[in-house]
């Protein structure tokens, strides 16, 4: 079942997206406009997503005579009624308030508390309503701001089950777009009175579910959080010992901070329910792990029975577990003793590489080095892209024949301990970048003559960073100027797009250009470039900035002459193995249903064990029609 979100501000927010973090100024800002925005920058500044103020009318809220004179009736009229009209702001306030949000690139909310209110913030466009928990059962309210079609964020305290069931039937008969929020209506709420478990329950009317948190800390919040609580909405205050009734349940900037900080952290540990093995857990599960083995040399022809099978380390071929698959199997090829079972061994007949090759309508090809050319070449691919470390252009490579494969060669990116930068402001690398991908590109020539076609010739553009943000305009201009001094005739040149989070040397880096659809269709179109499309990288980008792959694919298409194919995991886990990240393939991949140009598996260690890698991922690529 798909998690249901709303949109706030085109912002996705629901299960399994960021949290949505509300920083609640209601009207801790007494009245005073200049604290107002004080409190917007202290929000800001955590990290807020948003910021929500409250709106009143209250000559619309309350008779007359209470308002004119409070004394008269009891001791929480007399507190309350001056109190609200002294920290009512003016409809400029708020004007200038949604404009400070704005600016600063938060969400605006806002609880209207009458019909009046909310017509006054449908004017001021605001990007989302709160109902604040006393009007959970004011339907006439609640269908009033539904039909300004704006996302609704509905506490439920001071209020029963049944009158929650009411609320949300009336909402989705509204057609509303709808969040829910466990709040307990105290001022403060202890610990044992919060009852987090009430989230679970909300959970069951298919719609976000958040928490309004008036208690102490930021503990509570943090809970609720790890408990899948997709919106968190906390009081903010300059100051606790402030006069008004939230201060002292609100957190100061550097409280709010650590909360928001704190969040960050547990919705990257929560993550999803994907399970997935990391890199440093692969190379742990070879080094510890065990393997089928030949007891003795095995010839081809061989039905394998369990006298001939022993277990051993490394776990670099067929799991123990495979031990009933591979029982009773006939050997198409001899294994030397101690040769690891692969998985090779136990398919099906028609589950070779070039059966699955077959039923593509494009280009299919492998990935290879100059080591397991002969190999990768074997399995009679219709595309080879070599891909070559900065020494391989200083090694012999002798062919003797002309292949039947499409010639890809993917240059170098490190050169001398340093990144390959074609975007480089250092000129010195900028230069010796451009001298790398033209040793590439005569090398690319030279080979040519034993290939079908014209080559293509893949390079990163650079724009990597450890700890800086670098200027785009500057990495374009100096990406343009090394395209010019770029000599790659007999080829065909490809940049390709760039994840947001590579890791070079043992360590994260950070992109800084080449990595957004638009700027990169923009760039294509300026220049005439095309790319290889690396999907991995793509979904990564997307994960970091909320974006659409499939609008980005499409975004990108035209200008695609070669693909990567990868999965993708969270901000940085890129070249998965296809059907173990994030990536929704059987959403995606219609959208290549036209494409007929080349394309290889670009999974981590794929090449291992005869491109056991690469081949699952052909395999499970060829389910989709492209």
């Amino acid at each position: 079942m798909s998690c249901p979100i709303i949109h706030i501000n085109g912002r996705e927010v629901g299960e399994n997206r960021p949290t949505y973090i509300i920083a609640e100024i209601g009207i801790n800002h007494n009245g005073d406009a200049g604290m107002a925005r004080e409190l917007i920058s202290a929000a800001h500044e955590a990290g807020a997503d948003a910021v929500k103020f409250q709106k009143r009318c209250l000559e619309s809220l309350y008779p007359e005579d209470m308002l004119n004179d409070p004394g008269k009736y009891e001791q929480h009229f007399q507190y309350m009624i001056p109190l609200l009209q002294k920290v009512e702001l003016s409809e400029s306030d708020y004007g200038d308030l949604r404009g400070e949000a704005t600016e600063r690139g938060m969400d605006f909310l806002c609880t209207p508390f009458d019909k009046e209110s909310a017509d006054f913030l449908e004017a001021l466009g605001v990007d989302g309503y709160k109902i604040a928990s006393a009007d959970l059962n004011n339907l006439d309210l609640l269908a009033h701001v539904a039909l300004k079609k704006q996302p609704m964020i509905v506490s439920t305290g001071m209020s029963y089950r049944e009158e929650i069931e009411m609320t949300v039937g009336l909402l989705k008969e509204e057609g509303a777009d709808f969040a829910l929020l466990h709040c307990r209506s105290a001022y403060p709420v202890w610990p044992r009175e919060v009852n987090l478990k009430m989230i679970t329950w909300l959970k069951k009317f298919q719609a976000p579910v958040g928490y309004s948190g008036h208690d102490i800390g930021i503990t509570i919040p943090l809970v609720a959080a790890s408990m899948g609580a997709s919106i968190i909405e906390k009081h903010i205050t300059l100051d606790k010992t402030m006069d008004g009734p939230d201060h002292k349940i609100s957190l100061e900037p550097y409280e709010f901070k650590r909360m928001v900080r704190d969040i960050r952290i547990a919705d990257q540990a929560m993550a999803t329910e994907d399970r997935f093995l990391l890199r440093g857990e692969v190379v742990n599960r070879e080094v510890f792990g065990k393997s089928l083995t030949a007891a003795s040399f095995l010839s081809k022809g061989t039905r394998v029975d369990r006298d001939m099978v022993r277990v051993k380390g490394p776990g670099k071929g067929l799991p123990p577990s495979a031990m009933d698959d591979l029982l009773g199997r006939v050997l198409n090829r001899d294994i030397e003793e101690g040769g690891l079972f692969l998985e090779k061994d136990i398919a099906g007949e028609g589950d070779g590489a070039s059966d699955i090759g077959k039923n593509f309508k494009s280009r299919w090809g492998l990935i290879a080095r100059f080591t397991d050319f002969q190999e990768m070449v074997g399995f009679n691919p219709r595309v080879i892209e070599i891909h070559l470390a900065e020494k391989d252009l200083e090694q012999p490579f002798v062919l003797e024949m002309e292949y039947p494969q499409e010639l890809v060669v993917h240059a170098a990116e490190y050169m001398d301990g340093e990144l390959m930068d074609l975007c480089s402001t250092d000129e010195r690398i900028r230069r010796a970048s451009v001298d790398l991908v033209n040793r590439t590109a005569a090398m690319t020539q030279r080979l040519a003559p034993y290939f079908k076609g014209t080559p293509k010739l893949i390079a990163h553009p650079g724009a990597m960073s450890l700890n800086i943000k670098l200027d785009k305009a500057e990495l374009k201009e100096n990406l343009l100027k090394s395209l010019d001094e770029i000599d790659c005739r007999g080829s065909r040149l490809l940049l390709e797009n760039l994840p947001p989070y590579p890791w070079y040397f043992g360590g994260a880096w950070k992109g800084n250009y080449f990595m957004d659809a638009e700027g990169i269709a923009s760039f294509c179109e300026e220049t005439g470039i095309k790319i290889v499309f690396d999907i991995s990288h793509a979904a990564l980008y997307c994960n970091a900035k909320q974006k659409d792959l499939g609008d980005f694919i499409s975004i990108v298409y035209p200008h695609i002459r070669h693909i990567h194919m990868g999965d993708a995991y969270g901000l940085d886990g890129e070249g998965m193995q296809i059907h173990e990240g994030d990536i929704d393939f059987k959403r995606i991949m219609p959208l290549f249903a036209e494409y007929r140009d080349s394309w290889v598996p670009e999974v981590w260690r794929g090449h291992l064990n005869q491109g056991q890698g690469f081949f699952t991922a052909i395999k499970r690529l060829s389910r989709y029609d492209f």
